[in-house]
């Protein structure tokens, strides 16, 4: 099945084939064989390549996800490229399910809030800061936008999931 992914601001076609154990998955003139590839939303998951271990954690939020890597988060919508044309065949505008809320990655400790309601962000601005696992954890804007409100104060103790930061 043929996908369009769109990581961030980066448009990719990307092409997925499943066998019986395995997935390949073909990208700009590459394809990337992956031996084991249950992946679940809110869970960390790990893929192997080439026996190599990838591990990461998704989160569904309206029709895209959040994928984390290590400290990074990326936004990511996939739509196969049958929606795709349809709708832009019927005029309708496909990624249009960009969240409004940035919740919580992990559980941890508000150390720092970087910004107040009614400031204007751009994408890769500094948001939060929140300690987990004795590391400090920046966020950061996934896109640009207006903060509407702030959901927590510094010091707060947050759980997984739980909404940060409401965007207009």
């Amino acid at each position: 099945m043929i996908y369009n992914v769109k990581v961030d601001d980066k448009d990719f076609k990307i092409e997925v084939i499943e066998g019986q154990k395995n997935l390949k998955v073909k990208f700009n003139g590459r394809t990337i064989k992956l031996d084991d590839y249950k992946a679940s939303s809110g869970r960390m998951t790990t893929l192997l390549q080439d026996n190599q271990p990838f591990e990461f954690e998704i989160f569904k939020e309206n029709s895209a996800y959040y994928c984390w890597h290590g400290s990074r988060v990326a936004y990511c919508e996939v739509i196969s490229e049958k929606t795709a044309r349809y709708s832009k065949l019927m005029g309708n505008s496909v990624g249009a399910g960009r969240t409004h809320i940035l919740k919580a990655p992990m559980p941890g400790l508000i150390v720092r809030i970087e910004v107040k309601p009614g400031q204007q962000v751009r994408k890769g601005d500094g948001l939060i800061i929140v300690e987990a696992m004795k590391m400090e954890n920046e966020l950061k804007a996934s896109h640009s936008g207006t903060i509407k409100d702030i959901k927590i104060e510094v010091g707060a103790a947050v759980d997984k999931n739980q909404p940060l930061i409401e965007f207009e």
